[in-house]
């Protein structure tokens, strides 16, 4: 039977040559996130720093991914940078708890639920159990951890891939931003009914959608899925549909759009999440827009997206679970139109 994995209750207890307060960062002190990566780097054999740590402008920043990277050949991932399982027990302790300092509380959990779920799933798919692994997330270090200059690290696996930029001490991005889940509701055994994680971004925005009267949800509703979310991508797509224009919303539904939202930035560290909402909020709420797809009822597929001049979502539950129960399979991302891996983003 599955049991939480205990490595992860045991091991814790200048952005595009512009000047960061042009950006009206919210601080916060990143002096224990630089001690904790530089302890994690120590903790390293010398083999393992090699393959972990990367330049600041390495192209590696770029290839992030979600979906399970793997040579079935050899039964081994194809992912850069060294995976949990493969840490000794110091270097296992600080990679955990770089991720717990640069994500909010509720990232945090949901982040090592993520992990978790990959037990679960090496119970329902049995051929699959030796890449369903809690361990097999994959850390990376971009940079030197310092006060000064910009750095940064990843972490990548299934359904999780988490990019951190640092610049003259201050999280300046978490971008891309991508937390997935499968199945979203567990249909049997003595977990049945278990729905937690990342579910409000499914929850909020049928919520939204039902709120909107009819007219507004003929502009809102797109006839196609949208694609699946693209990984080892620099930039978010562009002309894509927009939907509904929060312009044309109410106040409460505009009040359950910023909800939204902001379970997005709530994956992020409350500084950079203030960061984040700020930059929506002063271009105004009323240039949001969503656009939804498929029917508004739980295991029915459907996807959405939300844009504004700062920032791109991009959910989708389309996908039937390893029990072939419909549209229980989350994913969703977070990425910021002018900051994702910190505005280094090539031309």
């Amino acid at each position: 039977m599955f049991q939480r994995r205990d490595f992860l209750k045991t091991s814790l207890g200048v952005v595009g040559g512009l000047a960061l307060s042009q950006f009206g960062w919210a601080e916060e002190s990143t002096t224990e996130i630089t001690a904790t990566a530089a302890k994690f780097l120590a903790a390293l054999t010398d083999d393992q720093r090699k393959a972990v740590q990367f330049e600041a402008g390495d192209a590696e920043r770029f290839n992030w991914h979600f979906i399970p990277l793997n040579d079935t050949t050899k039964q081994v991932s194809t992912r850069k940078g060294l995976c949990l399982d493969d840490m000794n027990a110091k270097a296992k302790a600080a990679a955990l708890n770089l991720l717990k300092l640069c994500t909010s509380a509720d990232g945090y959990k949901w982040a090592t639920e993520i992990m978790e779920r990959e037990a679960f799933l090496a119970e329902l798919e049995p051929k699959n159990a030796w890449f369903r692994k809690p361990g097999w997330y994959f850390f990376t270090v971009f940079g030197k951890p310092s006060a000064k200059g910009t750095w940064g690290w990843r972490v990548d696996g299934h359904h999780l891939s988490v990019s951190i930029t640092i610049t003259d001490g201050v999280i300046v991005s978490a971008t891309p931003y991508f937390m997935g889940l499968n199945p979203v509701t567990i249909k049997h055994g003595p977990r049945k009914g278990e729905r937690d994680t990342i579910t409000p971004c499914e929850d909020l925005a049928r919520e939204l959608f039902l709120m909107l009267n009819k007219d507004q949800q003929k502009v809102a509703l797109q006839a196609e899925h949208l694609p699946e979310v693209a990984g080892k991508t620099v930039k978010a797509p562009t002309k894509l549909p927009t939907g509904l224009s929060a312009s044309k919303m109410s106040n409460k539904q505009q009040e359950l759009l910023v909800k939204l939202v902001n379970h997005y930035t709530g994956r992020m560290p409350e500084a950079l999440a203030k960061t984040e909402t700020g930059k929506f909020t002063k271009a105004g709420v009323e240039k949001l827009s969503f656009l939804y797809t498929g029917e508004a009822v739980e295991g029915k597929r459907h996807t959405y997206n939300i844009q504004g001049p700062s920032l791109y979502i991009h959910y989708m539950n389309e996908m039937t679970d390893p029990q072939k129960n419909p549209a229980n399979h989350i994913h969703s991302i977070y990425r910021s139109l002018t900051t994702d891996f910190g505005g280094a983003v090539p031309g």
